[in-house]
């Protein structure tokens, strides 16, 4: 049973001790996914039963953050210095680690719920020990599990006033997780609740809340203060823009906003702000997309206009674009809070957050006034329209008008299925988390809509394969809900229409290499007429295309590679940019060795080049390999669109 005090303790070994004397030496340990995470103490036990194989734990969680790895010894040399400055001070999620490589021992298990992108697709064990859910069911299929304990990362109130903690950026499971344990503990289970403090985690308040009395053992350390794992903004192509610029088109003022990370995401909140707040060079690129000719049902779901009334933010989790939204006056519509209507406005409701070191600075430097606009909360409140538990369902509703649930893709197949987190062997790439979710709930919910985004190619062992399919072994979200469909070359509106309209609007938005193959399948299966032709703007879906519409000097300031500031050096971008010049040039086995025997042909002389030579460690190359490093990283800068000559 829980004590009426936790213990507490200032040493995460001293944690283990009083947790394995709770529950004995079978732990099944719950933790939060992202930056909740208390890395001493989870490091701790997992250590603990490294070295004590009568100890069988389990570790249940989801987006086990690891920092990148370099694949190549150019990538090594243009990491390191940046991954140390990054991460160096954060301690390593240990088992993580061990599970990426496949030496985690025998007597402990990870089962995660929703992968760190690609981490685990060539491990066998984490493939097999993956729990494929919806993020609104984690909670129920992680107690299935059998957990006994949970330990959580928290914020101890800066001020000093209060004897609660924040769970700060990882309320999203916690809050149900908690009952339901103590629920096991009264039914007899011994069970432990652990939290470690950490002052660099912002102290989030609302439903964030938690006494500290909840707990069973707390440790509690400045010493153990370490900064929090962060994401750096990564560069947006044009594709990127584009889809986010379509996508900003479907806004409507005063309706709701939910988005996930990663760029286009990103492109989506740039675009936003340009539409409010630089609206006559957006409508620009608007008149010269011909949205309204081309698209003109986007006119109905969403506007051209700034923003009046402003949007409110509902969103599982909670990037740093929401903040650059409020920032420019769109995330500024305020709803009653879920607890009654008249204890306060809402601007944003979050499960999680995880984002770049100035979001969490700015998380910390929040002034009251605002905190108290921002509720932290179970994930099951914002991704569950239904679950009555956890609000009043009319309330929701009413919060939630004209919905936009804006999620990216892998792929897309004719029929309107989605593909989101695997591939098509089975193995997982990330998790399904509340995409399903939030499909589901657009549909439930008057005037809202579903909007997946996605590029329509990539390149996959040096060719170009399209992103849009006739068809895939799975899907993440079914045919029976498509919606709305965007990639770099428009949107199409899927909701209710016939089978050929699905097929050839999917087929008009993918690369026009790949249409005639595409058409000919539609065709064969009888899903389009035989007489059909192709518009000839179909033709137009061109990488040539768009890269003249972002050298546009009348569209200049629509397409920054990184419209909200990036983490690199100065030297870094322009490395950057030769390594990925270096990397496409590469992608074939002809293409290696055509590249090689270019560089080897160019003087090494080029003092020009000496800082980014030295911050490569290429400076005085001492082996045959260093030097051929040196000569391809000299051409890469030749070759680079930014490179000086």
């Amino acid at each position: 049973m829980t004590s009426a005090r936790p213990q507490w303790s200032q040493d995460a070994e001293a944690a283990v001790d009083a947790v394995l004397e709770r529950v004995g030496h079978r732990v099944v340990l719950g933790l939060p996914l992202g930056i909740g995470k208390p890395l001493h103490f989870a490091n701790a036990i997992y250590q603990r039963a490294c070295r004590d194989s009568s100890i069988s734990l389990h570790i249940v969680t989801g987006l086990s953050l690891q920092a990148p790895k370099a694949s190549s010894s150019m990538e090594r040399r243009f990491l390191e210095p940046f991954l140390e400055r990054l991460y160096g001070d954060i301690p390593e999620l240990e088992y993580a680690r061990d599970a990426a490589t496949g030496k985690l021992p025998d007597n402990v298990r990870v089962s995660e719920f929703f992968f760190q992108a690609g981490n685990f697709v060539d491990q066998p064990q984490q493939q097999r020990d993956y729990v494929c859910t919806n993020y609104t069911h984690a909670v129920r299929d992680l107690m299935a599990q059998g957990m006994n304990v949970i330990a959580q990362l928290v914020s101890p109130d800066p001020s000093g006033d209060s004897e609660a903690f924040s769970l700060s950026g990882n309320p999203d499971l916690t809050l149900d997780l908690i009952p339901m344990l103590k629920q096991r503990a009264r039914d007899g289970t011994p069970t432990a609740l652990v939290a470690e403090t950490n002052r660099e985690l912002p102290f989030m308040s609302r439903d964030a809340l938690v006494n500290q009395d909840q707990f069973d053992v707390v440790i509690d350390s400045p010493q153990y203060d370490y900064p929090l794992f962060s994401v750096p903004n990564m560069a947006l192509s044009a594709q990127d823009h584009l889809i986010g610029f379509y996508a900003s088109t479907l806004l409507r003022d005063g309706g709701t906003l939910q988005l996930g990370i990663g760029s286009l995401g990103t492109g989506l909140i740039y675009q936003t702000i340009q539409r409010h707040s630089n609206n006559q060079q957006w409508l620009q690129l608007y008149q010269t997309l011909e949205v309204d000719q081309r698209f003109p049902f986007a006119c109905d779901v969403g506007s051209s206009q700034a923003f009046t009334a402003g949007l409110y933010g509902c969103s599982e989790m909670m990037t740093e674009g929401f903040f650059d939204l409020l920032d420019a006056g769109v995330l500024k519509r305020e709803v009653a809070s879920r607890e009654s209507d008249d204890a306060g406005s809402t601007l944003m409701h979050g499960g999680f957050f995880l984002g770049t070191r100035r979001f969490y600075q700015r998380l910390r430097e929040l002034p009251d006034e605002l905190r108290e606009k921002i509720c932290m909360t179970s994930v099951n409140f914002i991704n569950d329209l239904f679950d009555h538990r956890l609000g009043d369902q009319r309330l929701k509703v009413s919060q939630r008008e004209h919905g936009r649930f804006i999620n990216s893709a892998m792929m897309c197949t004719l029929n309107g299925a989605v593909i989101s987190d695997a591939l098509e062997d089975g193995r997982i790439i990330s998790g399904v988390g509340g995409q399903y979710n939030f499909v589901a709930m657009a549909h439930e919910l008057p005037g809202a809509r579903s909007i997946i985004t996605l590029r329509s190619t990539r390149q996959h062992k040096g060719k170009t394969v399209s992103n849009i399919l006739f068809n895939y072994a799975h899907c993440t979200i079914p045919r029976h809900l498509r919606d709305i469909v965007i990639t770099e070359y428009g949107i199409a509106d899927l909701r209710g229409q016939p089978e050929q309209d699905v097929y050839t609007r999917l087929i008009g938005l993918a690369d026009a290499q790949f249409q005639s193959e595409l058409l000919q399948k539609a065709k064969d299966a009888g899903k389009i007429h035989a007489d059909f032709t192709p518009p000839p703007h179909w033709q137009g879906n061109t990488p040539e295309a768009i890269k003249a519409l972002a050298e546009d000097q009348s569209l200049e300031g629509l397409f920054p590679p990184y419209p909200f500031g990036h983490d690199f050096t100065d030297e870094e971008l322009e490395l950057s940019r030769a390594l990925q010049t270096l990397k496409s040039a590469t992608d074939t086995t002809a293409g290696k060795w055509q590249t090689i025997a270019a560089a080897l042909m160019r003087p090494a002389n080029r003092p020009h080049w000496q800082p980014l030579l030295r911050r490569m460690g290429l400076e005085k190359p001492h082996s045959i390999m260093d030097r051929l490093e040196q000569r391809l990283l000299l051409w890469a800068l030749e070759h680079s669109s930014t490179g000086r000559h």
